[in-house]
């Protein structure tokens, strides 16, 4: 069964997709079989691995459609992964998506889509890796509902903190009411420089909240990372022997450590 992991914060650009597509490259490259699922409509883990959303015939939001309405989406789910493109296998996402919340919020169901659509695939996987919108709707509720750990990227400035603590307070009420194995595996600072006074301090702060143990491997600035999305590339293939390589595996090495996978699928 797939460690489900979701990369979440209510911040706009905190480098979830950047950090889903690269952590799902390097699990895949530590021999694990991976799924990215991108559930954001501005379908950017989608386009960052080369696909591009308006030639998809069948996407995700196709597919929530189907378990909104109660029927089987057998062949029709196996069909819409993409599995040519990467290491890791991808369920794309398109603008469509968009109009989702709005087309199945009365349905009972509405909640748990995408978990339910996850459990016809969780065997296939070691790991499936949700990659949410920064805003907290019905899909972002979904996303968090499916998943066992919680990712929180962070831009390490003051104003980021006030996005950590409205993401910790939603992953508060998600265990309460909807999701109680839901758990925080550890907060992810990207786009650091560390030999700033403000990087450290909020590092600092991060650590004394949350403590050692519920921090990753910081991600250093590195404008690779900003330019192999443009190549739909990862940091892997784009430029493997950079700081943001190094900075991911060690991150993707954390993952594996705290989440047992380093002892076998």
């Amino acid at each position: 069964m797939a460690t489900t992991i979701v990369l979440a914060n209510r911040k706009g650009g905190s480098g979830k997709t950047t950090s889903t597509i690269n952590i799902a490259d390097g699990l895949a490259r530590a021999g694990k079989k991976v799924l990215v699922v991108d559930v954001d409509s501005q379908a950017q883990a989608t386009i960052s691995c080369g696909v591009l959303p308006y030639h998809l015939s069948s996407s995700l939001y196709e597919l929530l459609h189907l378990l909104a309405d109660g029927q089987q989406l057998g062949v029709q789910l196996l069909s819409t992964i993409i599995k040519d493109k990467k290491p890791f296998h991808l369920l794309p996402a398109k603008p469509d998506l968009a109009a989702l919340e709005v087309e199945v919020a009365s349905k009972d169901n509405c909640q748990t889509l995408l978990k339910d659509l996850l459990i016809e695939v969780e065997n296939s996987y070691d790991y499936i890796l949700i990659d949410l919108p920064p805003s907290l709707g019905l899909l972002s509720v979904s996303g968090l509902v499916a998943a066992r750990w919680l990712i929180i990227p962070i831009e390490p400035t003051f104003l980021s903190m006030d996005g950590l603590a409205q993401m910790t307070g939603i992953l508060y009420k998600i265990n309460a009411s909807l999701n109680p194995a839901l758990r925080l595996l550890g907060i992810l600072p990207i786009k650091c420089d560390l030999r700033t006074n403000l990087a450290r301090s909020v590092i600092a702060e991060i650590r004394q909240n949350f403590g050692d143990d519920n921090i990753l491997p910081a991600v250093r600035n590195d404008i690779k990372l900003a330019e192999a999305p443009s190549f739909g590339k990862t940091i892997f293939e784009y430029a493997p022997t950079c700081r943001g390589a190094q900075d991911y595996n060690n991150v993707v090495e954390f993952i594996l450590t705290r989440s047992g996978g380093n002892h076998g699928s």
